[in-house]
């Protein structure tokens, strides 16, 4: 039997099906990333108040059924369109930033919980100072990580559990790393303390008591926790490829 949900969803992306509907990816309260079909969306009349678009905040109506992945969606009312974002360039892309780390991370059905965090960042993207974007997405970022148990380890020695001597973020091993742990002299990245102590207090801090760092302190964290967020999405790609290949290698056995 078909349960229906009715919860708060973001429109992360959407494609077309058929003639008239579309397959879209929700970012739910409850549920997480969810994936569903929007039967007659291009229809002039239909139960989701126009077709979906991208960056499009609303409660939705889903049927889902025990099994198949894919939902059914059967009404949607519009709560906003994070209108703020589509009249600025600037504030328009730091947007696509979000949705495109959503996209890399949360899984569907993964229920990390991150729905609040993403509107509370879309909602701040409309207001903040266009000065403040690039801070307001770092911590966005290592605020995203930290839900998924990802956040850089930049206080000790990931590999010993050392504070002395710390010397190079490694982003494979999760962090920093000291002296007496690398393996070779220039393995990882430099790191300094200001940029390890602002990727510290992004992650607690709210963005508004934060004073705007110096721009080389707030670049060299950019580069840091972008090379550890990229190190991730690779291994989290990695891994359903790496659990697949056995399968096509018995597969081809057979067709010999």
């Amino acid at each position: 039997m078909a349960e229906r949900v009715e919860t708060q969803a973001i429109v992360l992306q959407r494609f077309a099906f058929g003639e008239s509907s579309q397959v879209v990816h929700l970012l739910t309260g409850a549920l997480g990333r969810v994936v569903a079909l929007a039967r007659g969306a291009w229809r002039e009349k239909n139960s989701y108040e126009g077709p979906l678009d991208l960056l499009v905040r609303g409660t939705v109506t889903l049927s889902l059924v025990q099994g198949r992945e894919l939902a059914l969606l059967t009404g949607r009312k519009v709560e906003t369109a994070y209108p703020g974002l589509r009249s600025d360039l600037a504030r328009h892309g730091a947007a696509c930033h979000v949705l495109s780390r959503v996209l890399h991370f949360e899984s569907v059905g993964s229920g990390s919980g991150a729905f609040a965090l993403v509107d509370r960042a879309l909602q701040a993207i409309e207001t903040v100072a266009s000065s403040r974007l690039p801070l307001l997405l770092l911590a966005f970022d290592v605020r995203l990580a930290d839900l998924h148990g990802l956040r850089p380890d930049v206080d000790q020695c990931v590999r010993c559990g050392s504070s002395r001597q710390l010397a190079r973020f490694v982003a494979g091993a999760g962090g920093v790393v000291c002296v007496g742990c690398l393996g070779q002299r220039d393995e990882g990245a430099a790191i300094d303390v200001r940029s390890a102590a602002l990727l510290r207090d992004l992650a607690t801090t709210p963005l508004r008591q934060l004073p705007d760092p110096a721009p080389a302190t707030l670049s060299r964290a950019r580069r840091l926790l972008d090379l550890h967020l990229e190190w991730h999405a690779d291994a989290l790609l990695a891994a359903p490829r790496a659990r697949a290949r056995p399968a096509a290698r018995r597969s081809s056995r057979g067709r010999r």
